[in-house]
């Protein structure tokens, strides 16, 4: 067996490191299998979580407004939202004056699964941004919101 074919070689990455689009793109994943994996037991997403989140800080909201907020369109909003309403951890309510509107307000489940979720994700961000000292933790936090506009 020869094995100078079986040991690794290193791959050149071109120009790939020197992208932003390629290393954004390594960060979510590296950070979503992680996320994955540390909230397994919740059965949330890191989607569903952003939207539990969004509704906690804004009772009230309505589907427009929240996809506004998160960044999504409504089709791709509409399931999530009807995942996390049959699942018993968003409320619907009319909205008075606007029989097509609905308010969103997290349900007594929603509220209790946020705090222990919350704890397992600054887990999980303080696991990851490990490597970083918190001066450039915080760079970073502030760089990337300028990319998004926030």
């Amino acid at each position: 067996m020869d094995t100078e074919r079986l040991r690794p070689e290193p791959i050149d990455l071109g120009p790939l490191p020197g992208l932003l689009g390629h290393l954004l793109r390594r960060a979510h994943t590296r950070m979503l299998l992680d996320f994955t994996e540390s909230t397994a037991e919740f059965g949330v997403t890191s989607g569903e979580f952003a939207l539990l989140c969004l509704v906690e800080a804004n009772p009230g909201v309505t589907l427009g407004q929240l996809a506004t907020a998160a960044a999504l369109d409504k089709s791709t909003l509409s399931p999530a939202m009807q995942r996390l309403t049959e699942r018993g951890l968003v409320e619907r309510h009319a909205v008075p004056h606007d029989r097509r509107a609905q308010a969103l307000r997290l349900s007594p489940g929603g509220a209790a699964l946020l705090p222990p979720l919350k704890d397992r994700i600054a887990e999980h961000e303080t696991r990851l941004s490990q490597p970083l000292e918190a001066s450039e933790r915080e760079m970073l936090m502030r760089l990337l919101r300028k990319l998004n506009g926030l």
